[in-house]
């Protein structure tokens, strides 16, 4: 168990922030989208730390260790697996949380993304990947840095 990466990211969880019920996600597990979605969302962490380069960082770790799998692009393209993009989002109603999150145009490719995000994070909560649009919670987006 590394406790380096319990200790930075102690707390994260797109369930709690996001208002998602703890019994239907699970703890410490990824709730799914269907894999043919064509305009899917993970929410990997969600953050009231301020600290975005870090938390980009971790990100960025796993899609590099997994470039096999996940091609960074400015945006996704709808029905074209592998290829993603992330930004990251102001969390409506909840003061000074931040979203991080991967668009997909192929839900198997973010929900993939998101069990490696657990894998390597096991205490960063329980990301939550979606079909369609981007939940009104989610406003402000910005662009992620490079990877």
């Amino acid at each position: 168990m590394n406790h380096g990466k319990r200790t930075m990211l102690g707390g994260l969880t797109a369930v709690g922030v996001l208002g998602i019920s703890m019994a239907a996600v699970g703890a410490n597990t990824v709730k799914e989208t269907v894999d043919n979605c064509m305009n899917a969302h993970a929410v990997l962490l969600v953050s009231r730390s301020g600290n975005h380069a870090l938390l980009w960082q971790l990100i960025g770790n796993v899609v590099k260790s997994n470039s096999y799998e996940f091609r960074v692009q400015s945006d996704y393209e709808p029905m074209v697996s592998q290829k993603v993009s992330f930004r990251q989002y102001d969390v409506e109603l909840t003061n000074g949380a931040t979203a991080y999150v991967a668009h997909c145009g192929h839900g198997g490719t973010c929900n993939k993304l998101a069990h490696a995000i657990l894998k390597n994070y096991p205490d960063a909560g329980s990301p939550w990947v979606f079909c369609g649009q981007v939940p009104y919670l989610l406003q402000n987006p910005s662009s992620a840095p490079s990877f």
